[in-house]
């Protein structure tokens, strides 16, 4: 049995995802102690089960090391598949600094065909199967909120996030 060699783009990606994962673990913990596992969940909880699915956590780490705690939801009707819309809460590693973020982006349908009752059975756990996305944090344009997270305002900072999550 022979193995191919590796590239040399594969081992450097290897690298670099061994190196974001003291940090990415660091991140966990800070939205862990901002509780955004429970607040995307109370999010999540408004609409109906059959078109919001969550939280779940992602995690990545281009441009820099981020997790976030996310939820995913689509428009309804019959053809509500085509756009999905995911938001949720971020940590982001940005220079020395760590930024929580929040906002959502639309996703647009990216499998070959729609098969309705396969579709609601995955959506449920996994959005990445239909929809071609990391989860990364949406853009500038599209935040609701850009903090830098100071751990001695995290209780003043996990009211905001609620509140956030709420009006979206």
């Amino acid at each position: 049995m022979k193995h191919s060699r590796p590239s040399p783009a594969s081992i450097l990606q290897q690298v670099r995802l061994l190196r974001a994962q003291p940090i990415q673990a660091e991140l966990a913990k800070i939205l862990d102690d901002l509780d955004a596992w429970a607040a995307v969940e109370t999010a999540r909880a408004y609409y109906s089960r059959l078109i919001a699915w969550g939280p779940k956590i992602v995690k990545g780490d281009i441009p820099s090391p981020w997790v976030g705690v996310v939820m995913w939801r689509r428009a309804s009707g019959y053809t509500g598949y085509r756009t999905l819309s995911l938001g949720g809460v971020w940590a982001v590693q940005d220079q020395q600094a760590v930024r929580i973020i929040m906002g959502q982006r639309t996703l647009p349908y990216a499998a070959a065909f729609y098969e309705a009752e396969v579709y609601h059975k995955l959506m449920r756990k996994d959005f990445t199967i239909y929809y071609d996305d990391d989860g990364a944090p949406p853009a500038p344009l599209l935040r609701s909120l850009d903090a830098t997270y100071d751990p001695q305002e995290r209780l003043a900072l996990r009211e905001t996030i609620l509140q956030v999550l709420a009006s979206q």
